[in-house]
């Protein structure tokens, strides 16, 4: 009798263990991808093979995944995963910032600031960058807070998340094969 519970105990202490060992691989996973590249551009001081438009789409996706977060708990492991992710992309961007600021040629330089559509998330500085995720951080707590008691709103959200990110992923394929294509 006594060897059952032992060997009840060891089994749940494995699964125990397997599933802390996946949630940390559900929260690294993500990042890994990007240790290669910042090395690289580390390493080259080039920044010209990493869109910082990927680090746009990742950051206002992981901000809202937080913010949905509060109004829908689900697994920790996952709003891990957003912070992680979120350090990770500034991380990235203040690279980029400093790589593009010390091989910069022109003096003109573009800021948040300059209020100018074309050189949107291309700017100068990384507190630019800085000062535009605490915007949207303080519009999403702002929407979070208005709409805390309202469950409908909050389906509606993850119904419009759900359905959004496969559009984002074929825009990007689309615009991927329209420039890998000759004569596109």
């Amino acid at each position: 009798m006594d060897m059952g519970v032992g060997l009840e105990e060891e089994v749940e202490q494995s699964w125990s263990l397997l599933s802390w060992g996946a949630s940390c691989v559900m929260v690294f996973g993500g990042v890994v991808p990007y240790v290669p590249q910042y090395q690289e551009i580390l390493r080259t001081s080039n920044t010209e093979g990493f869109s910082t438009r990927v680090c746009l789409v990742l950051l206002l996706a992981n901000i809202l995944r937080i913010f949905f977060w509060i109004g829908r708990q689900f697994e920790l492991t996952l709003l891990i995963q957003s912070v992680v992710m979120i350090l990770t992309m500034l991380a990235m961007l203040h690279l980029c910032c400093s790589i593009q600021s010390t091989n910069r040629v022109s003096t003109r330089q573009h800021h948040i600031t300059d209020l100018d559509v074309r050189y949107f998330w291309r700017w100068s500085r990384f507190e630019d960058y800085l000062i535009f995720c605490f915007a949207f951080t303080v519009m999403s707590a702002f929407v979070t807070f208005l709409s805390s008691t309202r469950s409908c709103l909050w389906r509606r959200w993850a119904r419009w998340r759900l359905c959004s990110r496969p559009c984002w992923a074929c825009r990007s394929c689309c615009r991927t094969s329209r420039t890998a294509l000759p004569g596109a």
